[in-house]
């Protein structure tokens, strides 16, 4: 899946040096993402998030879902509530700055958003392994991970 963008507009891989806010998190892998928003675009990390993860195609984003609900095994909330982001629960809600959370009994994931200047946006990606068979499905999940993460960021920037 491709999508023509102009270079301000391409994701490009971050250092995942940053820990993951709040309580300390023990995790088996971690990733970020970066990308540069446009002048003057003001909206919160909560927003850049949003619009994303939520303004994904609708193919993608049903397929996103799933794959977090049924594969990974995610407990998600409501998919349309204001306190979730496509089911992952909002721990931390600051202007800069925006805390997901999702659990379940093989894999627990935190996705930290945050606006690291005026134009750029980050998404870092915290995943631990609850369970001995989480280490083989996220190899064959994080590189889809991978691929689908930074498409969305680059949405998020348009």
């Amino acid at each position: 899946m491709t999508l023509p963008m102009t270079d301000q507009a391409k994701a490009r891989r971050a250092s995942a040096t940053e820990e993951p806010l709040g309580v300390a998190l023990r995790y088996d892998y971690a990733d970020a993402f970066e990308v540069s928003l446009r002048d003057g675009d003001n909206r919160t990390a909560e927003l850049v998030v949003r619009s994303g993860l939520e303004h994904a195609p609708a193919v993608l984003g049903r397929v996103v879902v799933f794959a977090h609900r049924h594969v990974l095994r995610f407990r998600l909330g409501s998919v349309s509530s204001p306190k979730h982001v496509v089911g992952w629960q909002i721990t931390t809600n600051e202007p800069d700055v925006v805390r997901l959370e999702a659990e379940g009994p093989l894999i627990n994931g935190v996705m930290v958003a945050r606006r690291t200047d005026e134009n750029v946006a980050r998404l870092t990606t915290f995943v631990a392994y609850q369970h001995p068979l989480a280490r083989y499905v996220w190899v064959v999940v994080g590189p889809l991970h991978r691929r689908v993460a930074p498409y969305l960021m680059q949405r998020a920037a348009r």
